[in-house]
Order: C-alpha cells, then structure tokens, then sequence
C-alpha cells in the first residue's frame, strides 16, 4: 500500500463536474487533488441521442408530442460519470492515499454515487452533504465541511 497523503478526501461533486479535495485534518485547509469535468453530461437530452424522438399523437384531436425515450440518455451520462468518481475513490482508498470521506452533492447524485461504492470504500465515509456546492469557493467549500464535522 502506497503512503498515506492526507487523512481524508472530499469529493463535491454533481452530474457534470467534480473536485476531490484532501485535508491532513478534520480543520485543515483543502487541498485539490483532482478535478473532473463531463460535458456529456450538460448537453440536451436530445444532443445525447443519435436519433432525434419522433413525433407521436395522443389520439385526442391533433395534439402533436415529441416521444422520449425510456431511462434517457441524460441520466445515463450521470450514473456513468458518478461510477467514474467511485472507481477513483476506490483505487485512492486502496493505494492508502485517504483514510475518511466527505462526501458532497445534490441529493440525486449522492444516491448515485452510493449506489456505486465499493462497500469497504463506503465504510470510510465520515460525513455526507447532500447539497451541490461544487461551483462554491474554496473557502466556501471547506466551511460547509467544517461545519458538518464539528456541528
């Protein structure tokens, strides 16, 4: 196992973007380790598929609809993303280089991201922020850590 960097990373993140961060201490400053950008993620719906919905009518006297496809690709794209975070997670834990997580995202990614973690991985987390503050300061970021570990 590779040494141990810092004592606990903190990952705010959302469906398009991520910052893994790491902090010697529960009160130390952040440090970046590394971002994360998914710009599939903030295309239309209809830019993610190869075949753009057809039109469908309802029956009802001329009402013209755009049909949508199931699951969608833009949920995709997130799950997909929140899977590509969780593997980085993963091998950070495994290589030693964090002891505690923070986990910080709206509340529908941070399920996403749950649902991808390894379970001894997911033994690690400390705290979770179930708010999307990945486009917030550095200082602004660390408050809201702060904040949640010591409150």
């Amino acid at each position: 196992m590779g040494g141990c960097m810092s004592n606990i990373w903190v990952l705010a993140g959302e469906s398009s973007r991520a910052t893994i961060f790491s902090m010697s201490s529960r009160n130390a400053d952040l440090e970046e380790v590394q971002c994360f950008a998914h710009t599939a993620a903030r295309q239309k719906e209809q830019e993610l598929t190869s075949d753009l919905p057809g039109q469908g009518f309802d029956g009802k006297g001329g009402g013209q609809h755009a049909l949508s496809s199931k699951g969608g690709k833009k949920e995709q794209e997130a799950l997909d993303f929140a899977k590509t975070l969780c593997d980085t997670l993963e091998e950070g834990r495994l290589q030693g280089r964090y002891k505690e997580l923070v986990l910080c995202a709206g509340p529908h990614f941070l399920g996403l991201l749950r649902q991808n973690l390894t379970t001894p991985t997911s033994h690690c987390i400390i705290a979770e922020i179930d708010k999307n503050i990945v486009k917030a300061s550095l200082e602004d970021i660390r408050q809201h850590v702060h904040d949640k570990l010591f409150s």
